[in-house]
């Protein structure tokens, strides 16, 4: 089985949360439930999903706890980085763990299962979901996102990952970037070799390209998994984010 670590820390004041009248979006409710509790309600139905740890706002998540939500409480201490540094600390170093945020509400635990299913085997050190363009327009057609073009089609990121914890509390700063670019795929491009930046402007950079490349630049093993889980990449940080949320959830 595989522990999850969920990020819902760094609440700060955003129009979004100004107009739902929250410090932290994980905490905005959809239909008398927080964005957080459609996380923890997955994760606890995903039958390959150990155990939970949670690093947010002490005093919010043991309210859902008191609402009879399963998960392990760890405090926020800062950045994310610090976040994910506290969640891992009592986790197993060998032992691949997901990362994943809070505010993803309309993941379901088949996109889950069929996530880890695609990582086969789970012998790399790192793997990451690139989501195609093709499945936003199929399944959630009005979202707004940030596309690449790789040589395998127009791609772009998603809000969950698999890494081993003692890599992490290891190479720390390797991740930095990586975490610091996860929204802006095109500043991501900037940073490669001068070969892998001619191969993306003539429409040959390819996926294995890019892996082979973050292996090199953060010293691990990792694997790009492309799949079409488009509910990977909805997350909530504008207004417009929460309206297409609640029309989904809505039904």
């Amino acid at each position: 089985m595989i522990d999850a670590v969920v990020l819902a820390g760094g609440g700060k004041q955003e129009p979004l949360t100004e107009q739902e009248g929250v410090s932290n979006k994980a905490f905005i409710k959809i239909e008398d439930k927080p964005l957080l509790g459609y996380v923890l309600k997955v994760l606890n139905e995903a039958q390959s999903i150990g155990r939970i740890v949670v690093v947010g706002p002490e005093a919010e998540l043991q309210q859902l706890q008191q609402e009879g939500y399963r998960f392990d409480l760890i405090p926020e201490s800062g950045s994310m980085l610090d976040n994910l540094a506290e969640g891992f600390a009592g986790l197993s170093g060998d032992r691949l763990a997901m990362v994943i945020t809070g505010d993803i509400p309309l993941i379901k635990p088949e996109v889950v299962e069929e996530f880890l299913n695609l990582c086969g085997s789970l012998e790399h050190d790192f793997y990451y979901p690139v989501l195609r363009r093709e499945a936003f327009a199929r399944d959630f057609p009005e979202t707004e996102r940030t596309y690449v073009r790789l040589k395998e089609g127009l791609v772009t990121g998603g809000n969950l990952a698999l890494l081993r914890p003692g890599w992490f509390l290891k190479n720390r700063k390797r991740l930095e970037m990586f975490i610091s670019y996860r929204k802006k795929p095109l500043k991501l491009i900037k940073i490669l070799p001068f070969s892998l930046i001619i191969k993306y402007l003539f429409k040959k950079l390819s996926i294995s390209d890019l892996e082979r490349f973050l292996s090199k630049l953060m010293n691990l093993e990792a694997r790009a998994i492309i799949c079409e889980l488009a509910e990977l990449g909805i997350d909530v940080d504008k207004v417009n984010d929460l309206e297409l949320v609640k029309k989904y959830l809505s039904g």
